[in-house]
């Protein structure tokens, strides 16, 4: 099943199963070495549209293809994947500047994502009485738009891509200019399996997300993202009463008791702080750590981190990689600013960088700022985060929940019944007791508050891709 003519160096547009170049093109930066990477063609207003008539007309015969043979289709895409995992890894180390363990971690949850998905069978529910049979179904809710984000761009993208073409539905996908790479090749990959316009990929510039949205014969919208873009999302999705599934920031709190085993504990949680720099929607961006252990675990904090190898993507003894994007790495190193100024003290300071260019961040540790401070109460989206002491189990919890975003959560305790009890509290969508955020396709991915609507993964998630019918029969 070799995909004839497939290489890692060439990109495009994949309309009606069709590779697609613009006169326009645009391209993403190494974030490791600030050197441009491959041209990618910028979708045109006509490709939008072409796109969406295909992904209608493909909708037609998809949705009405029997779900065993949906299921032998995604199959047939998984064992071609396979074939291609270390590429997709490489390409990944590229676009995202993730260190190779990061990268392949991340190629290999793809494998993850497929083997959940074709576990999945879509429920009925049957309730007769004396007159009546009500009849549950799910029925496909149509075209999807998959606006997808750049810290995760592969796994973001196919656990959009597989969960909608189970239920049916036909998807046009739309990554970020700031990683356009390996989505497009996922989606032209596919294109040796699935008929043409069932799964399209058109990127570019940021006028495509706002078209998808606004477009009358687009059913629903699936975005990962920021609050701010989410919200605006949602407000223009309300003219046509879209389905939407929103997967936005967060500013996940870790709440540390003082029975834990401290040497054990405090490298963990520096783990969910700066794992792929801290550009992870459910890293752990704030730290409450109990009084009576506050220094020493602090400490023991600063000493893990401290080990922390930065350096270029594809060196083996790196263990954290630069930021993404220049604008990241910006709106980062204003919060060590801010905190520097506002005359924080820092545990661990931010250190010198030497490569000469990439978007490269030390690890750093805030020593106990005031509840009210920007490195707080902003989500950092980068390597700094907040440590902070705690007396009162009750004051904690309200302030680990005193913020508008509700995405994940952590507790850590010797005594998991008191951590599940104080989990079950936090006003979040995945709680995790006694480990930093490790997400699983198995497990619904959601957010409370401003940090999302609906959710995705689990054996749920993918009926949000459906919109639910009754059929009564009457006797």
């Amino acid at each position: 099943m070799a995909a004839c003519g497939f290489n890692f160096e060439t990109f495009f547009n994949i309309v009606n199963g069709g590779r697609r170049v613009s006169d326009k093109t645009t391209f993403s930066i190494d974030p490791s070495t600030e050197c441009r990477l491959w041209e990618v063609p910028v979708a045109t207003p006509h490709d939008v549209e072409d796109a969406v008539k295909f992904a209608n007309d493909a909708f037609k015969n998809w949705s009405t293809t029997p779900f065993e043979q949906r299921v032998s289709k995604i199959s047939q895409w998984k064992q071609l994947y396979e074939q291609h995992v270390e590429d997709f890894t490489k390409l990944l180390m590229a676009e995202c500047g993730k260190p190779r363990f990061i990268a392949a971690g991340e190629a290999n949850e793809v494998l993850a994502l497929f083997d959940h998905n074709l576990q999945l069978r879509i429920p009925e529910e049957r309730i007769e009485d004396d007159t009546r049979i009500a009849i549950t179904r799910h029925v496909p809710v149509g075209v999807v738009a998959a606006i997808c984000p750049w810290n995760f761009p592969l796994v973001l993208s196919v656990g959009k891509i597989l969960p909608a073409l189970l239920t049916g539905c036909s998807i046009i996908v739309k990554p970020s200019p700031f990683t356009p790479y390996s989505a497009l090749k996922m989606v032209e990959l596919a294109q040796n399996i699935f008929p043409p316009g069932v799964v399209q990929v058109i990127g570019g510039d940021d006028s495509i997300g706002p078209a998808l949205v606004d477009h009358p014969n687009v059913n629903k919208i699936s975005f990962t993202g920021s609050s701010t873009t989410g919200k605006r999302i949602m407000a223009s999705a309300a003219g046509t009463l879209k389905r939407v599934t929103l997967e936005l920031g967060g500013n996940d709190p870790a709440i540390i008791y003082p029975d834990v085993d401290i040497e054990k504990t405090a490298p963990e949680v520096a783990q969910g702080c700066f794992v792929f720099s801290g550009q992870v929607c459910v890293a752990t961006k704030r730290v409450y750590v109990h009084e009576s252990i506050y220094e020493p675990f602090l400490k023991a904090m600063v000493n893990a981190t401290s080990r922390i190898e930065v350096g270029k993507a594809d060196s083996p003894s790196t263990t954290m990689g630069p930021m993404q994007n220049k604008m990241q790495y910006e709106k980062v190193q204003d919060l060590v600013a801010d905190s520097t100024t506002q005359g924080y003290k820092f545990a661990l300071a931010p250190r010198p960088i030497t490569f000469g260019k990439g978007y490269y961040l030390s690890p750093s540790i805030v020593d106990n700022p005031p509840a009210t401070a920007r490195i707080v109460v902003e989500e950092q989206f980068g390597p700094i985060v907040p440590v902070l002491k705690w007396s009162d189990e009750a004051d904690v919890i309200a302030q680990a929940n005193g913020t508008t975003s509700g995405l994940g959560a952590s507790v850590w305790s010797a005594d998991i019944s008191r951590a599940e009890r104080v989990g079950r509290q936090m006003q979040a969508g995945s709680v995790f007791v006694n480990s930093w955020a490790k997400t699983t396709p198995r497990a619904m991915l959601s957010g409370h508050k401003e940090s999302g609507i609906g959710g995705e993964w689990g054996s749920l998630g993918f009926l949000e891709y459906c919109n639910t019918q009754v059929v009564h029969v009457f006797k």
